[in-house]
């Protein structure tokens, strides 16, 4: 379990490790597919909010036809996907008692922010105070580095805490826990 201590709505997000590691080696993928850096990749996170701790337990890829580019920046159809995917807890049976707590993308900047649009998609989709937002950074040489955001006590996003960085073979080798 990788604990990240926040502030706010969001004290403490507790995130499985199989899940992080299943992130990191689909943004890694995305990162690959083409020779100039590929393209992004994000989806739902699952899980739990619970006395002051988000249990981030599952993901779930979302599909981008990347219209506008190489960026994680959903196109209309998208859109109507994603909100499918946000309801994937009804008729998916390993979400059952799960709730979507937040999405996560991939990006090649190493500033792990959010973009406009990813804030509009994090309001838009994700529009409750304890609902977080994950920024994986990756890199050909350097490890991942992972940013969680969450909104201030105005119900702005802003980063909480600086980027944690695991390497896959770190996330590789820790065995997967539960809540």
């Amino acid at each position: 379990m990788i604990v990240w201590l926040g502030s706010g709505a969001v004290p403490k997000v507790q995130c499985n490790v199989r899940v992080l590691a299943e992130i990191a080696e689909s943004a890694m993928g995305g990162y690959q597919r083409y020779p100039w850096g590929g393209v992004e990749i994000g989806g739902v996170l699952f899980g739990k909010n619970e006395s002051g701790t988000v249990y981030v337990c599952s993901a779930r890829p979302a599909e981008c036809e990347h219209h506008y580019g190489p960026a994680f920046d959903l196109s209309t159809k998208d859109c109507e996907a994603f909100e499918q995917l946000l309801n994937a807890s009804d008729t998916d049976g390993e979400l059952e008692g799960l709730t979507p707590v937040g999405w996560y993308q991939s990006t090649s900047r190493r500033d792990l922010g959010l973009s406009e649009s990813a804030r509009a998609s994090f309001q838009r989709f994700f529009p409750e105070p304890w609902q977080l937002a994950m920024v994986v950074a990756r890199s050909r040489r350097d490890p991942l580095s992972i940013a969680f955001f969450v909104r201030d006590a105005r119900g702005r996003t802003e980063l909480h805490s600086p980027a944690q960085e695991f390497s896959l073979d770190i996330l590789r080798q820790q065995p997967p826990t539960s809540p």
